[in-house]
């Protein structure tokens, strides 16, 4: 997790400053509105999901973004939509929060959309711990290697190697089935449900996230 999106975090916890709804308002939608908490447990989604997936130049700029719509725009939005529509104060908070989230959702489309094949290759990890990946034709070259336990008779190390198409910034693997995950950035790789007795032995493992 990217120390940056904690202060993004403190935000969404956060969200309604005292000029728009006192914190006794907020308490009162809390309890009586469920959809006003649908659409908060909907925005929260949808910033982490965003924060998991931006570099830190998209993050900063949405960043900012979301500091506007927190101090003015939601509570100008949700007026709108009370006079116009003459909603309800729950009900246009709420639908001001989901479509805040879905504007969220469409930024990490987008960012996902920028993974390139030059972002993939690369070391991720340690000398000692590592994932390679070099693009090799149509498909990628896959390395992995960990180890530990020190020596003598609880020593393990991991070892494979395969080739696979990537796929929605997925590598697939079946023999022995695992997943490989790109960020978007190409900063981080998770390395997923690599069996332990296929390539690590039985103490050993590489699941986990590699950066670089």
């Amino acid at each position: 997790m990217r120390v940056f999106t904690l202060l993004a975090a403190f935000i969404m916890l956060c969200p309604w400053p005292a000029s728009a709804l006192s914190n006794s308002d907020y308490e009162k939608l809390q309890k009586e509105s469920p959809v006003f908490v649908q659409a908060g447990e909907k925005l929260r989604s949808a910033w982490e999901a965003f924060s998991a997936t931006a570099s830190r130049e998209e993050f900063d700029a949405v960043l900012k973004e979301q500091r506007e719509w927190i101090r003015k725009t939601r509570d100008s939005d949700a007026a709108a939509l009370m006079e116009k529509d003459k909603l309800s104060r729950p009900e246009a908070y709420a639908r001001t929060t989901a479509e805040r989230a879905d504007k969220l959702n469409e930024y990490t489309k987008k960012s996902l959309a920028k993974v390139n094949h030059k972002s993939i290759a690369g070391i991720y990890g340690t000398k000692k711990d590592y994932v390679t990946i070099s693009k090799k034709g149509a498909v990628y070259a896959v390395t992995i290697h960990t180890a530990g336990g020190g020596k003598g008779p609880d020593s393990w190390e991991c070892n494979f190697e395969g080739e696979a198409p990537l796929k929605d910034n997925v590598l697939s693997f079946t023999d022995p089935a695992f997943t490989v995950t790109l960020s978007a950035n190409g900063s981080v790789v998770t390395v997923a449900d690599l069996p332990n007795n296929e390539a690590c032995g039985l103490r050993g493992t590489a699941n986990g996230d590699f950066r670089r």
